[in-house]
């Protein structure tokens, strides 16, 4: 029954496009409209498992007075309805008091967070994503469905993402000119909003949008990539 169970899920989600075993996107990383940053992900799968890796590195001005890196992981099981994470790390090459250190047991479906020299736990839900898993989950949408909620952890806890798929559209970017489909998280008065735009070419989110919850805005906008 169980195995039925699966399969009957596993129908539900859009068939992604497979993703090398090694893939690398960079982005430009904008706030009112200069570049502030480089954004280098690299995904790589092997069998079942995951490893996805973000490392952020100041440019331009803000380089003068942010002189370090920051960097999230996270790893876990991969299958047909997408990515299961096991653990979630963010750390500061400069300020290892500020690193984040999650692990996901989906046998006991517990959550355990490590952060500002504290432990806490609570119960884990299904189909959780971290915070740098989910940009990639969108690859694996389900059919027939518009809106989704989806629990999000940021190392720290986890919370709800109501997101809705709203629509297509044709980016040209400085990587080249990308049919995509968008998505979004509404901003609330507490946390950001998030629009993401994914293109079916590619394993990796083409542009993402973060609109901070006290009115910022900034970009990440794909530049190259690269796959083995």
């Amino acid at each position: 029954m169980r195995a039925l169970i699966v399969l009957l899920l596993a129908s539900l989600f859009a068939p992604a496009m497979a993703a090398p075993a090694k893939f690398s996107a960079v982005y430009n990383v904008m706030r009112a409209g200069q570049i502030i940053g480089e954004a280098k992900d690299t995904l790589e799968i092997s069998r079942n498992q995951y490893h996805l890796e973000s490392t952020l590195t100041p440019l331009g001005v803000v380089a003068i007075f942010v002189k370090e890196t920051f960097q999230q992981t996270s790893s876990g099981e991969i299958d047909k309805m997408g990515f299961h994470p096991q653990q979630y790390a963010y750390q500061r090459s400069l300020h290892a008091d500020k690193n984040i250190d999650a692990r996901f047991d989906w046998k006991t479906k517990t959550a355990t967070f490590k952060f500002d020299g504290k432990f806490e736990s609570q119960p884990l839900p299904a189909l959780l994503q971290d915070r740098l898993s989910l940009f990639y989950q969108f690859k694996y949408w389900p059919k027939g469905k518009d809106k989704l909620l989806i629990p999000m952890s940021n190392g720290k806890g986890i919370t709800d993402y109501t997101i809705i798929r709203a629509g297509e559209e044709t980016l040209t970017l400085p990587a080249g000119i990308f049919h995509t489909t968008r998505y979004v998280r509404e901003r609330t008065p507490d946390d950001d909003g998030i629009t993401v735009w994914v293109s079916d070419k590619l394993a990796a989110p083409v542009k993402i949008v973060i609109d901070g919850k006290k009115g910022e805005q900034t970009e990440q906008v794909l530049t190259h990539v690269t796959s083995e």
